[in-house]
């Protein structure tokens, strides 16, 4: 096997782990809840704090990978994910639960940091494209098998989902250590930027806290405007003292570079639509349709498998299309099919219910690939690392604020307990569902998440070159 392969398999072995991880624990999320005698809000910060510890982590390790090395941070991901899997696995209440997935989520945070940056050191710029098409196919597989591995474990135990990570992130790490070659480097002088990573680091926490603790306590709540206030202030400090700093944790200038802008924001407002989606689905699935977690899982594949399926063969299409015009392709599909689904909303027709999934899992797929390469090549070797970890934190940021707005936009049209048991699939306990009320959360719903892939496209078409 030659060695480009090995780090595309490498590479995609972490991707695979990292996505499974989370949408198999979707399915599992009533019998934790059960299990631990937990609260719906808790639960959710199961889900949440894998995220928080991947945004807060991915600019750090970003950053340092670029200065002293990816293979040791990118292999050492692995570890902390076998530990967090294991610790995960053997809780016993849902505070231990949070802090087990926030070990997986600095675990994530290594591999997500450098994956990317290690495909574009190791690959040339056509050869880049495919290499990111195979790994966004594999996290199209990934979140569409997620579900049924999900399933099938949980009718074990929902332990046995962590447990089954565990030996995937050893094989992971053996592999990587004995693959991965690092690129030579030249060894910068500068300090570790802690005022810069403190005030970020402010930012990501008061701002995740804030956007998922606001539907459930209210906006106008004393603690969520001073959380948010104190956000904002931090972010201000940051991006200001940054420009001072000799060695900031994130460069500043690279926002000035109209591809690296253009590739990251589009990114960021798609994310929002993408997430989005699978919120607002799993709740049309399992609350106005009925379906169980798990059927509403297998019913899900289609989005996902569209999504896998396109992210490879858009590399294809870039040679004859250009990476540009593939972007606002992919995000005026996902804003016109997440506009058309509230014509879904009568009589449940799953036929029509697949196909618009497909539409915007293709559009997914054809914006995913031209946008990461475009981010990617916009940059010189000594940021790549920053480049790849402003992504991942452009992603999870998209994710929360995708599920905050779909939460926030039903609960003003049925009760958040309501929301909350659809989401989890515990409908069990007979709670009513007001069906014309809740179609119509989901339709504005379904409209928001369309709205913000089409503002996308003015941005994604401010990249320079049009065969990018």
């Amino acid at each position: 096997m030659k060695y480009g392969d090995k780090v595309i398999l490498t590479s995609s072995l972490g991707s695979f782990l990292s996505v499974v991880n989370s949408t198999s624990l979707l399915i599992a999320v009533p019998t934790i809840m059960i299990d631990l005698n937990t609260t719906f809000f808790l639960v959710l910060w199961i889900l949440i704090s894998y995220s928080l510890a991947l945004t807060v982590f991915s600019p750090i390790f970003g950053k340092y990978s670029d200065r002293i090395g990816r293979k040791k941070l990118y292999s050492s991901g692995y570890i902390f994910f076998f530990i967090g899997s294991m610790t995960a696995g053997v809780s016993v209440n849902a505070d231990m639960l949070i802090i087990s997935r926030l070990i997986q989520g600095i675990g994530g945070a290594l591999l997500f940091s450098n994956s990317l940056a290690i495909l574009t050191d190791t690959f040339k710029a056509i050869e880049l494209k495919r290499a990111i098409a195979i790994n966004a196919a594999v996290i199209g597989v990934g979140t569409a098998i997620g579900p049924i591995i999900g399933g099938l474990l949980t009718a074990l135990n929902w332990r046995t989902i962590f447990f089954f990570n565990a030996p995937i992130a050893l094989v992971g790490y053996f592999i990587s250590w004995r693959t991965l070659t690092e690129v030579k480097r030249e060894l910068l002088p500068g300090k570790f930027d802690f005022r810069g990573s403190i005030l970020f680091s402010s930012f990501l926490i008061l701002i995740i806290v804030a956007l998922s603790t606001g539907p459930f306590i209210g906006w106008t709540d004393p603690l969520i405007i001073a959380m948010l206030a104190v956000s904002i202030a931090s972010l201000v400090s940051f991006a200001l003292m940054e420009k001072i700093t000799r060695d900031p944790l994130i460069n500043m200038d690279l926002f000035g570079r109209k591809a690296f802008f253009s590739a990251s924001f589009s990114t960021l407002l798609n994310s929002v639509s993408r997430f989005s989606l699978i919120f607002i689905l799993i709740l049309y699935l399992q609350g106005t349709a009925g379906f169980s977690p798990l059927i509403a899982g297998f019913l899900m594949v289609p989005y996902a498998g569209a999504m896998g399926f396109m992210s490879y063969y858009s590399s294809s299409l870039m040679g004859h299309i250009g990476g540009k015009s593939l972007q606002i392709i992919g995000l005026a599909m996902v804003g016109a099919g997440s506009i058309a689904f509230p014509l879904t909303l009568g009589a449940f027709d799953y036929t029509l219910v697949s196909m618009l999934m497909i539409l915007t899992g293709l559009g997914i797929g054809i914006f995913y690939t031209p946008n990461n390469s475009a981010l990617m090549l916009s940059v010189d070797p000594g940021n790549r690392g920053v480049a790849a970890s402003i992504r991942t934190l452009f992603l999870n940021i998209g994710s929360v604020v995708g599920m905050t707005m779909v939460f926030t936009i039903v609960a003003s049209f049925v009760p958040m307990a309501t929301v909350g048991n659809i989401f989890i699939g515990s409908l069990s306990t007979g709670i009513h569902i007001p069906t014309g009320a809740f179609n119509e959360g989901l339709a504005i719903s379904f409209i928001a998440a369309g709205i913000f892939s089409l503002v996308a496209i003015p941005i994604a078409g401010r990249s320079s070159g049009n065969k990018d």
